[in-house]
């Protein structure tokens, strides 16, 4: 688990017991409610916006560290170096926020040093919060900046001095102040809040008590329970590792007492919680830098990614319940079940959905995502607020509460962002992406396939140990690039890589979205890994369909997009059957490829290989049915590792 996280659980307890950790609390309400009266009244000027948003964050990241007994004594010295720094950072930018965009700016030597303080600052937390990688890739680019006249071919260029490169860093609005920043400042920041909101009226519960209802009693029915609750949970969170720590921490234990192996329910709740950063209305953060960097409404993403999300979480039920029946792991009993009217009360859904219906209905009447967002944190609250008014003033601590908490989920995006953001600056500047572009289009040549099979390797490359919004980042700049450029449509190769971001986080030998499940499954990581991937199967095939047939995402006529959704069906259910090796009864070899190259084949959006892969598929399932065998099982279940 990350630092951070281990810094939100420590400082969450329902009372303060000091003065200072008091004074954070305050601080962390203080800190949402400014992003809250951004959203209302319109953001400051960029720098004051940005500079605000990644000072204050990170100087409240320092003193929770500071407040921390795990933190070690040389991380106290540099947290109090730290917030001083960046307490004079975030002073000089709120008093001087405009004149640093004036032509007539110079960086004086003053400001020259605090740059470079700020910028280590920036790559310390991100080192403490999200790993090692992507302060060692903005060290490189900034290398490379720096160094690039002593390189020799195609990727040398005249260099740049570096007082320009950090003026270009720290003194403007594409460096570390740059967009990506700015969505974080503002879109992201409103959506974290509305989630956190949620989630303190009692969202949680009612999200995993609903889940129960819809698959809680089929085979598999903890598992399908876990998918289904983090699809609800990706449509406010959008993270893997929150989905993971937050569903996994009730339906790992449960799988586990009804008698699933340790690297099932590991693997599980990791496929899961993947599907929920591609998950409407919300997703990832990586959506909304996703609009920024196509210039597209928030809402023609979110639309788009409706039915390869709702194919990504049917191949995952899908695959569970050949999984499930093949091992005979039973749903949950009656007694296990909740009731549905205790669910279903007005009292509980309410407060929930109501928030979440405004927020759609916002969405789909044209208005920006900041206005659906905050306006849907006002229909939460009040509903929370009147649902229960003798006890309105213990509820009103619970909204705090959560404006508190808003703020600490956001710690480790703030840092992440500001440190990508140099990098990408840096790859704009030098203009090594460009570079990147052509090496990627002269391997593949033409062909989409040989193209798309590069950008995946390449972007799980990048994801390998990195989050997806900090992966996303850089395939978005230096790899979707190449696939536009042979002719895949800009949206459908950002979602590639975007999905292949994702993807990474399931795949070995760096797959944090594993990490984190098989920790809290005390499974082996490595099984749990490869049972993850063969559950996930088929949205690893989604990406391809969608640069060979974007009607997936909403690209095309009425009929190209039906065809696409039908025959990706046919897809994932082959794929599913043929890598769980179950459909009514175990599969031998033989039958499991054909249905694994019948699936594949639906790939191709040729009416001759669409109709080949149908026809193979449809015969299976005849032979089996016809044959009239009793399904059959396993005798035992794997044993945990």
């Amino acid at each position: 688990m990350s630092n951070e996280a281990n810094l939100t659980a420590e400082t969450t307890a329902p009372q303060q017991k000091s003065l200072f950790e008091k004074v954070i609390f305050v601080l962390c309400v203080v800190y949402a409610c400014f992003f809250l009266y951004t959203a209302f009244k319109g953001p400051f000027v960029s720098t004051v916006q940005r500079g605000v948003h990644v000072c204050g964050g990170i100087i409240i990241w320092a003193l929770l560290d500071l407040n921390s007994k795990k933190s070690t004594k040389l991380n106290k010295i540099i947290d109090v170096a730290m917030v001083a720094i960046l307490s004079v950072t975030m002073f000089y930018y709120v008093s001087a926020g405009k004149n640093i965009l004036m032509p007539t700016f110079k960086m004086t030597t003053p400001l020259f040093v605090l740059g470079i303080l700020f910028m280590l600052c920036v790559m310390e937390a991100a080192r403490r919060t999200i790993g090692i990688a992507v302060p060692i890739l903005s060290l490189i680019g900034l290398a490379y900046a720096l160094l690039g006249k002593y390189i020799p071919g195609t990727f040398g260029h005249p260099g740049f001095k570096l007082e320009r490169v950090m003026e270009i860093i720290c003194y403007s609005d594409r460096g570390i102040l740059g967009s990506v920043t700015g969505i974080s400042a503002t879109i992201i920041a409103t959506f974290v809040i509305f989630g956190a909101i949620l989630f303190s009226t009692g969202g949680g519960d009612t999200f995993i008590n609903l889940a129960s209802l819809v698959a809680g009693n089929s085979a598999g029915g903890a598992a399908k329970m876990a998918s289904v609750a983090s699809g609800l949970f990706g449509m406010i969170s959008g993270s893997s590792a929150a989905n993971v720590a937050t569903t996994g921490a009730f339906t790992i234990p449960m799988m586990k007492r009804m008698g699933y192996s340790n690297d099932f329910a590991g693997a599980s709740e990791a496929s899961a919680s993947s599907g929920g950063q591609i998950m409407p209305p919300i997703m990832g953060a990586g959506a909304f830098i996703m609009a920024d960097m196509l210039g597209m409404s928030y809402q023609d993403i979110a639309l788009a990614a409706i039915i390869p999300s709702l194919l990504f979480y049917i191949g995952v039920i899908w695959g569970i319940d050949c999984y499930a029946r093949r091992y005979r792991y039973r749903g949950l009993s009656k007694e296990e079940m909740p009731r549905a009217k205790d669910v279903l009360k007005l009292s509980k859904c309410l407060p929930v959905f109501l928030p979440i219906g405004t927020l759609i209905f916002l969405f789909f009447n044209g208005f920006t995502a900041v206005y659906c967002a905050s306006y849907s944190i006002v229909a939460a609250v009040i509903l929370y607020l009147v649902m229960d008014l003798k006890n309105i003033k213990k509820r009103a601590v619970d909204l705090v509460k959560g404006l508190a908490d808003a703020t600490k989920d956001m710690l480790s995006v703030i840092s992440l962002i500001a440190c990508s953001q140099i990098l990408i600056v840096l790859i704009s500047t030098t203009g090594v992406g460009v570079k990147f572009t052509h090496v990627i289009v002269a391997l593949g040549g033409s062909s989409m396939l040989l193209a798309g099979l590069c950008a995946m390797v390449a972007t799980m490359i990048l994801g390998m140990g990195m989050p997806t919004v900090a992966a996303y980042i850089l395939a978005g700049s230096v790899i979707a690039p190449a696939l536009i450029q042979i002719n895949v449509e800009p949206l459908a190769a950002h979602f590639f890589v975007f999905y292949y971001a994702i993807f990474a986080g399931l795949t070995p030998p760096v797959c944090g979205t594993v990490f984190v499940a098989s920790a809290m499954a005390e499974s082996n990581w490595l099984k749990t890994a490869w049972i993850s991937i063969r559950l996930s199967i088929g949205a690893f095939l989604v990406p391809f369909i969608l640069i060979f047939n974007p009607g997936m995402i909403l690209i095309g006529t009425t009929a190209e997009i039906a065809r696409t959704t039908v025959t990706s069906l046919f897809g994932i259910f082959a794929l599913g059957a043929g890598f769980m090796g179950y459909l009514t009864r175990n599969l031998n070899w033989p039958v499991r490829i054909i249905l694994v190259a019948s699936g594949i084949a639906m790939v191709d959006p040729g009416m001759v290989t669409d109709m080949a892969g149908i026809v193979c598929i449809l015969v299976i399932v005849a032979y089996l049915v016809i044959s009239g065998k009793k399904a059959s099982s396993d005798s035992e279940p794997p044993k945990n590792s």
